[in-house]
């Protein structure tokens, strides 16, 4: 009987909460390389509405994904505020999404409450398909980690962030900075000036 040899290139992936390790579901794309199609949820009237990454890239415009597992958390909270109000200085040159494992009632609540006007809450809580693709799944518990995403216009995925420590909060700068840089801005804009609000006033 031979031995299975193990692959030395596998690893387990995995993110930390507290310090304590939880292993990942699916591998992160790869940048420069086309964006994996997903279809996350929405509720219009009550009503169950698909959203893919094809529905949203459909105005050519580049995407920001803001991803985390529950808004009712305090980081999660200022994460989706800094980036909705850091984005809205980008008028209609790109799109703002945040995909969650929330329910509907708790995103409408969140984003009516907390006042959300530039970004759409959608949520991977059905059949966690975005959560699997894009190697942001927490294996047990099967809920969202917590990462960025920046896609241009035409579908290249040119950004990705997954926080190593859950409850740290996103590299804001660096992600705006990659969104600007995908951005057809007037000749007479400056890119790259749109800044997130302090997350000290929040």
């Amino acid at each position: 009987m031979t031995e299975t040899q193990k692959d030395p290139q596998h690893h387990t992936r995995s993110v930390t909460f507290h310090g304590e390790s939880f292993a990942l579901a699916g591998d992160l794309p790869e940048i420069g390389a086309p964006a994996p199609n997903f279809t996350v949820c929405a509720w219009h009237n009550a009503t169950k509405v698909d959203v893919t990454l094809r529905s949203l890239l459909a105005s050519e415009r580049p995407l920001l994904v803001s991803v985390f597992a529950s808004v009712d958390t305090p980081v999660s909270r200022l994460q989706l505020k800094n980036f909705d109000n850091a984005l809205a200085q980008f008028g209609d040159l790109a799109t703002g999404v945040q995909i969650s494992s929330d329910l509907p009632f708790t995103i409408r609540r969140v984003f009516g409450n907390e006042e959300i006007g530039c970004f759409m809450g959608l949520s991977d809580y059905l059949d966690r398909t975005f959560g699997r693709t894009y190697g942001v799944l927490l294996a047990e518990s099967q809920v969202l980690t917590r990462a960025v995403f920046v896609i241009d216009g035409q579908g290249i995925l040119r950004y990705a962030e997954l926080l190593p420590e859950v409850t740290l909060e996103p590299d804001y700068l660096a992600a705006l900075n990659a969104l600007s840089e995908c951005c057809e801005w007037p000749a007479d804009a400056v890119a790259g000036d749109a800044r997130p609000a302090d997350s000290a006033a929040i």
